[in-house]
């Protein structure tokens, strides 16, 4: 990593540098990249896809200029749990700053709309038994979409599923369990049993 971290400030001349992902967290393995954000003094907008000693970089450069202007928050739901390795002018604290008081003050679904979601499910799971190409189809886009309805249900952002399934694994056990199942066991029975929790109330802890 302190490799990356040479190469980035050759490279952008940054004021900031933030580090989010499994570099972050001491998860990452072989096939992990490196993500991270770059506040530049003046570098372009630029994602770095590039490699450094056989690891791939998900680096997103900004110049400063760039959060001078208006900008939109959900951009940069990532760096929630960023760690702020460099910031000569607290450019990089005040974005992560601006992005969780973003996320703490966004308005919850309504009762109304998380329940016509759930029923959503409920179709898609009566269309996906038709064992044909668009039975296939909705049973695998209920299973996609049901990850984020269950985390309205809790009323807890959705934050893609690598971040989802490790809190969910955690706090709500058996939600995982069926979701698992669900995932890896392609039958109407493992389908059916997480569309039922999902039904049921699930916004006390496992």
């Amino acid at each position: 990593m302190e490799k990356i971290i040479a190469y980035l400030k050759q490279t952008y001349h940054p004021l900031s540098i933030l580090i989010y992902g499994s570099y972050r967290d001491g998860t990452q393995n072989l096939n992990s990249d490196f993500d991270a954000l770059v506040i530049s003094g003046s570098h372009d907008v630029f994602h770095d896809t590039g490699f450094l000693d056989g690891i791939q970089l998900d680096v997103f450069v900004y110049p400063e200029s760039y959060f001078e202007k208006e900008y939109d928050c959900d951009a940069f739901l990532q760096i929630l749990d960023a760690e702020v390795i460099l910031d000569t002018e607290n450019k990089g604290a005040n974005l992560k700053n601006q992005v969780v008081s973003y996320v703490q003050n966004l308005p919850h679904k309504t009762d109304e709309e998380i329940q016509k979601s759930v029923d959503w499910c409920v179709k898609m799971l009566a269309r996906a038994q038709r064992g044909d190409a668009e039975g296939a189809f909705r049973w695998h886009w209920v299973l996609t979409d049901s990850l984020e309805i269950f985390c309205d249900k809790l009323h807890r952002l959705y934050l893609g599923p690598k971040k989802t399934l490790k809190w969910m694994e955690t706090e709500y056990p058996q939600a995982f369990a069926l979701y698992k199942k669900a995932l890896t066991d392609f039958s109407l029975e493992s389908l059916s049993g997480w569309i039922d929790y999902l039904q049921s109330n699930c916004q006390t802890s496992d």
